[in-house]
């Protein structure tokens, strides 16, 4: 839903959109039920939400943990077949989770978008496994899509989240806000929930991290605002939220400043330095000498 785009030599107006986290049942190894599970829960969105345009799942939703050379499939397949009828039936913005997709001798852990019509958007390919447990090959580039006349979405899995460089990325090319598909069953979900609250604050964007719930995942997905305020959160059940956000916020927010003070990143644009991070290879980093972090 939108109620127009915002004019900065006019008129500004409100850029609403209604976003759903679809916290759903993972099911492991059972791709069938996950997918009644998927559109049983958007349904259910749509049914009390009409105005929900973007929905998000979580990652790997459709196998839960599972190996990657036996439930991998090319893209298009038949699991994104389904997930295309799924949003041109309820009219959505589909992220749908992720899955593990086979091209040539790799594998990669993959979030296909798909737009309102049910046709593929793009795909983006996690670029941070969570080594040494998930040993697909990473991606290489970062993705943001745009909805026509709300505005840009930023994408990342997981354990991107930990890196603030990916996140900035997305904030450079545009993304007022970032989705970030997730299967965490591990204890530090607390502080991916701090993560999460630390890029909105960083960014002044927007931030939607979405948990599975049996499959590997713990649920406590959340959705985020620009100054880092928790919109909402769920808990360890089944769950959707559903927010309307008004993208015009973000603008507001990284005009005006965090709680009406700091403005980190006009800073980023106005200070543009560099650092050797950014100019030299990791090879000439001292921390490869004195850490595990080659193995």
């Amino acid at each position: 839903m939108a109620t127009g785009i915002a004019n900065r030599q006019g008129v500004v107006m409100s850029r609403l959109l209604g976003v759903g986290a679809c916290q759903m049942d993972v099911v492991t190894g059972d791709l069938k039920a996950n997918l009644a599970n998927l559109k049983a829960q958007i349904k259910l969105i749509k049914l009390y939400s009409p105005w929900v345009k973007l929905i998000v799942a979580p990652e790997l939703c459709f196998y839960g943990v599972s190996d990657f050379r036996k439930t991998a499939e090319q893209i298009p397949g038949p699991v994104t077949d389904v997930c295309s009828d799924i949003a041109r039936q309820f009219g959505v913005y589909l992220v749908a989770g992720s899955l593990f997709e086979e091209d040539g001798s790799d594998y990669f852990n993959t979030a296909v978008i798909f737009d309102d019509s049910g046709d593929i958007v793009s795909r983006y390919r996690k670029m941070y496994p969570w080594r040494p447990h998930e040993k697909v090959t990473s991606g290489s580039n970062t993705l943001v899509f745009d909805i026509p006349d709300i505005g840009k979405v930023g994408v990342c899995i997981c354990y991107d989240l930990w890196f603030p460089e990916l996140i900035r990325d997305l904030v450079f090319k545009g993304a007022e806000i970032i989705v970030i598909p997730t299967l965490s069953g591990t204890q530090d979900r607390r502080q991916e929930a701090v993560l999460s609250q630390a890029a909105a604050i960083q960014n002044q964007c927007y931030v939607v991290s979405v948990n599975g719930v049996g499959g590997g995942g713990k649920g406590e997905s959340l959705i985020v605002g620009p100054e880092g305020i928790v919109v909402q959160q769920a808990g360890h059940l089944k769950e959707n939220l559903i927010a309307m956000i008004d993208l015009d916020h973000v603008q507001q927010v990284r005009d005006h400043g965090v709680a009406g003070v700091s403005r980190p990143l006009a800073s980023f644009f106005h200070e543009q330095h560099r650092f050797d991070y950014q100019t030299q290879s990791f090879e000439k980093s001292p921390m490869l000498d004195r850490n595990l972090l080659v193995k």
